[in-house]
């Protein structure tokens, strides 16, 4: 059956009273590869698209909400440098007009370019089921591939970042967008100094890098700090190889993101 609620209260209701036979649906752009592979059942359909409180985008005093339901186009003109060039690299326009954001993260794919950049903004998602709402730092979301620590009666409401972070993205890939990615990595600085760094496509999950972080916080920023904290990146990631690349190569392209992208937010010459 194909169910459309217009309220939030109402979709959780549908989730817990159908249980594992409901599914709910955002954009559909990875349910409906799912289904036709026969790798996802969907017996109940929830359709979130009714719901105008998951398309909000809004700022709350210095943080950004982003409801579960944006979609990539809506934040490519978000203003976050980061998460916009992350969206830009999301399959063709179609994809972007109608994926979410709810939708990427809830597919916790190690090759999500977005899900990458929200870490890399120190970003927080809120959850919700009919027993009540929780806040987790997206990092702490992925478990595995496919795999995310939501209930089994939760949703996505939302995805919150600071906006005094300055940030930068880059990807390496067969095309800019389109194609899955080889290697993402996407990196952020508040105005105190603190780094977050994000990578994909180097371990089971979009993996934040917070061994390489903290050595930064002890020891500063500098060319020789960063140098460190690329070489504790590349000693952690833990990729694979396929068609698309080799685990040496990525492991090799993890650090050389990591070390660009923080020489150019702290406008470091490269030697």
């Amino acid at each position: 059956m194909f169910h459309r609620p217009t309220l939030i209260d109402e979709a959780l209701e549908l989730k817990h009273r159908l249980g594992a036979d409901a599914t709910f649906l955002a954009g559909g752009t990875d349910l409906v590869v799912g289904v036709r592979k026969g790798r996802r059942q969907a017996r109940e359909l929830v359709d979130l698209s009714l719901i105008e409180s998951l398309r909000e985008l809004r700022r709350e005093g210095d943080r950004l909400r982003i409801g579960a339901m944006c979609t990539h186009a809506q934040l490519e003109r978000s203003g976050v440098t980061a998460l916009a060039a992350a969206c830009e690299t999301v399959g063709g326009p179609q994809i972007r007009n109608v994926g979410t954001v709810g939708g990427q993260i809830g597919t916790a794919s190690p090759a999500g370019d977005v899900s990458v950049a929200l870490i890399a903004l120190d970003a927080e998602v809120e959850l919700a089921s009919v027993r009540g709402v929780r806040t987790i730092a997206l990092a702490d979301l992925f478990l595995g591939p496919g795999r995310t620590a939501m209930s089994a009666d939760e949703m996505a409401l939302s995805v919150t970042i600071p906006l005094s972070r300055r940030s930068a993205f880059y990807k390496i890939g067969k095309r800019d967008a389109v194609a899955i990615s080889l290697v993402m990595a996407a990196a952020s600085l508040d105005v105190d100094g603190r780094v977050a760094i994000g990578l994909g496509c180097v371990a089971p999950v979009p993996w934040r890098a917070r061994r390489a972080e903290a050595h930064l916080a002890e020891h500063g920023l500098s060319r020789a700090s960063i140098e460190a904290a690329a070489a504790l990146v590349a000693s952690e990631v833990a990729p694979i190889s396929d068609h698309r690349g080799g685990a040496d190569y990525r492991r090799a392209m993890a650090a050389t993101l990591t070390r660009r992208l923080l020489l150019g937010l702290c406008e470091i010459p490269s030697e």
